[in-house]
């Protein structure tokens, strides 16, 4: 008789807590596939202050579901499961990436890696305020500005002197 009454309550602790793959991100709602031929709609996706992310592809992650109640859910983590988002990292580092291959990662030596497949824009809110680097600043390959009127190559620049034009650097 005991066992009857308590495996309505150990079913309910047994779906608390379960693997998912999010099927489809909607904002702070996503699909789930849960176990098999169970899924879920519009569950709430719970995700650390200050980060947002939308998956795509494959992504497995965890749901709690309150009281054990499959219809009162929510993730509160994801992880991509495919190739393209697997990165290595030392022990101690931490990485914010994508599965297209832009990633921001904090090294263990406390410097900053950053990479991208395409430009890395820096701006400021309305076009005010400056970028200020405290140390300097290396580049491989040239380096240019964008004036108003054209743009300025410091491999190529001259400055005019009383004497004439300076060389380009290096020159």
């Amino acid at each position: 008789m005991m066992e009857r009454l308590l495996n309505p309550i150990k079913a309910r602790i047994r779906l608390m807590v379960g693997k998912c793959l999010i099927t489809a991100c909607g904002g702070n709602k996503v699909d789930l596939s849960l176990l098999v031929g169970e899924t879920r709609d519009d569950v709430d996706f719970y995700q650390q202050y200050g980060f947002t992310s939308k998956p795509v592809g494959k992504v497995g992650g965890v749901a709690l579901f309150i009281g054990g109640s499959r219809d009162n859910g929510v993730v509160v983590s994801s992880r991509g499961e495919d190739k393209d988002m697997a990165i290595d990292l030392d022990p101690g580092e931490v990485a914010l990436h994508t599965k297209f291959g832009s990633s921001v990662i904090l090294k263990k030596d406390g410097s900053v890696e950053i990479t991208a497949n395409g430009d890395v824009n820096v701006k400021t809110k309305n076009g005010l305020g400056n970028l200020k680097v405290e140390g300097y600043v290396l580049a491989t390959m040239d380096v240019k500005s964008m004036c108003d009127t054209a743009p300025v190559s410091l491999t190529l620049h001259t400055q005019a002197s009383a004497v004439g034009s300076t060389a380009p650097p290096g020159g």
